[in-house]
């Protein structure tokens, strides 16, 4: 998944929440109101979540 595609997922899952995105060629990360952490490795169909850093599985709602 690239990243445009990952924002665009991201964004259509948390329509009115407050969002900020980042990624370093590998991996792609939103914070989501800045507890919830989504990312996705680039070579990935797959999103997970993270809560105040512990990883708690894939982000289900968002596929």
């Amino acid at each position: 998944m690239n990243y445009d595609h990952f924002k665009r997922k991201v964004q259509k899952a948390y329509p009115d929440a407050a969002l900020s995105f980042s990624y370093n060629g590998a991996q792609h990360m939103a914070k989501v109101e800045g507890h919830l952490i989504l990312y996705t490795n680039a070579d990935s169909d797959a999103i997970y979540d993270m809560m105040n850093g512990v990883p708690i599985g894939r982000a289900i709602g968002i596929e």
